[in-house]
């Protein structure tokens, strides 16, 4: 295999921008190109374009988490704090009872997860059940509640389970919500918001337990194939979260499911 060129990384960010919001799985389409492409990349690489993508978050939420950030520099006098910045609090708090759940799957499962990222059937497996979750929110009825803690569980549960080769993240979150009645555009803000933690958390954990020839490899790649994947993911991926936004407060977010068992079936009879 080889390493990763300024333009293989290139095309690495656009498929990563491209797929990491929509619920198509980028880390299954990420598989799929390193394959056909016979590419060695590091999986500090893969986090790198997550990175990227995440900019995307920062730049359309920009609102909602200064509004959470004043929330915490204000917990010195929280009785200000919960009058100030109600919403705020509240959100930070639904973030953190969603990322419990995504933390502890994600610790407890993480090597078997990844032992399957490679292998075509688990890739195959993963695409037809994000497509079989996203297909069943079109026979659902427009929910109109409020996020509630039981919600913030089950979104984290389906963050957590994305961790699988080729489950899509925004799949699995979006598709738990919608099950449940939240309001759509309340949901996909949530959604998005609890990425952070758990994208910032994979970068520290992959950061720490990086082995001596992932060390190696990821020396190989220049500093410019890096920064070029990120810099790209992040435009594509910032265009596809607006997109995204949009299909689901339209009800359209179950189109996806075609394509997801599309590839699916294309990888199995491609691939094996």
């Amino acid at each position: 295999m080889a390493a990763v060129d300024i333009f293989q990384s290139i095309m690495l960010g656009i498929v990563q921008g491209l797929t990491e919001w929509l619920p198509i799985s980028s880390s299954g389409h990420l598989a799929l190109v390193q394959l056909a492409m016979d590419l060695q990349v590091p999986v500090f690489f893969d986090v790198i374009l997550h990175i990227g993508t995440l900019a995307g978050v920062f730049a359309i939420y920009r609102r909602d988490l200064a509004g959470i950030a004043r929330s915490i520099f204000a917990s010195k006098n929280p009785g200000a704090a919960g009058l100030k910045y109600p919403q705020g609090r509240r959100m930070l708090l639904l973030i953190i009872v969603g990322t419990v759940p995504t933390g502890i799957i994600g610790i407890v499962f993480r090597s078997f997860f990844e032992s399957s990222f490679y292998d075509p059937v688990s890739i195959a497996t993963g695409f037809v059940i994000t497509g079989a979750l996203v297909l069943i929110t079109g026979f659902l009825k427009q929910g109109h509640k409020n996020l509630n803690s039981l919600d913030a569980v089950l979104i984290g549960v389906g963050q957590g389970i994305s961790i699988f080769s080729s489950i899509s993240r925004s799949g699995a979150t979006l598709s738990a919500g919608l099950f449940r009645g939240v309001e759509r555009e309340q949901l996909v803000r949530y959604s998005f918001l609890l990425s952070i933690p758990a994208i910032l958390g994979a970068t520290i954990v992959d950061t720490l337990t990086m082995e001596e020839e992932e060390k190696v490899l990821l020396s190989s790649i220049g500093i410019e194939s890096y920064v070029a994947g990120a810099l790209v993911s992040a435009v594509v991926g910032y265009v596809s979260i607006r997109a995204l936004i949009k299909l689901v407060i339209k009800g359209k977010f179950y189109l996806f499911a075609f394509y997801c068992f599309a590839i699916g079936v294309a990888t199995l009879f491609l691939l094996q």
